[in-house]
């Protein structure tokens, strides 16, 4: 069996296992901004539910601290040194069992090769995961500014705080309460865009992040709405 039909052999299964797992380590990781920019200057029908909460409940959840997935992780076993195993559990025991049948039977006792695969699905679904809780709570304007950013290769910071103004005189009431420092900060703080420079100024670039380049691809492969609305 060559290399490829090894992989797609196993993709299936380890998909699955991988992104249940995910799905119960991961969740609600995605919280929302950071001030990140506080004393910086600016000038001038899918088979997941994506459409989010309440525009008001959207602002508030950007708001939040965000918290690191490494903090979601179970605690180590003390003592041995070992990590603890999984607990028993009916559910995930059958298609737990098949993976390992799967995957030593694409790669026979190279368990160096069995993890690495692993590995890389658990990242991609954690990621995926990632993404449609962003999506959840991003707005339209900030969908805008990600688009932007892919086109002309970067954006100032002064370009951004125009995004936001015409989202502001859009919906006066919801900006009422969201300021650009949280506006901009959410997209820092979930990692899609950065700033090089330090201190920030009108003419700092602000950047796409691989994250915020997948969130995009994301979105067009899932043939998601980018006007939200916000």
């Amino acid at each position: 069996m060559n290399a490829a039909a090894q992989v797609s052999a196993v993709w299936g299964a380890v998909a699955l296992v991988l992104g249940l797992a995910a799905l119960v380590l991961f969740r609600n990781q995605i919280g929302a901004a950071i001030d990140r920019w506080r004393g910086a200057t600016f000038g001038k029908d899918k088979s997941v539910d994506l459409s989010g909460p309440s525009p008001q409940a959207q602002v508030e959840a950007q708001k939040e601290p965000h918290k690191e997935s490494a903090d979601l992780l179970p605690a180590p076993a003390p003592q041995s040194g070992l990590p603890a195993l999984p607990p028993p559990n009916p559910l995930y025991a059958p298609l737990e069992e098949d993976l390992r049948r799967r995957v030593e039977a694409a790669f026979p006792g190279a368990q160096d090769t069995q993890l690495a695969w692993a590995l890389r699905v658990a990242a991609q679904a954690t990621v995926e995961r990632n993404h449609e809780q962003t999506y959840r709570i991003i707005f339209g304007s900030q969908i805008l500014a990600l688009k932007e950013i892919n086109i002309r290769g970067f954006i100032t910071a002064a370009q951004a705080q125009e995004i936001y103004d015409m989202a502001a005189a859009a919906f006066p009431d919801l900006y009422a309460t969201f300021p650009f420092k949280n506006w901009g900060g959410f997209l820092l703080d979930q990692g899609l865009v950065v700033i090089p420079e330090d201190p920030v100024t009108d003419e700092s670039k602000v950047l796409l992040t691989p994250a915020g380049k997948d969130f995009l691809f994301f979105l067009t492969g899932r043939g998601l709405p980018e006007n939200k609305g916000g």
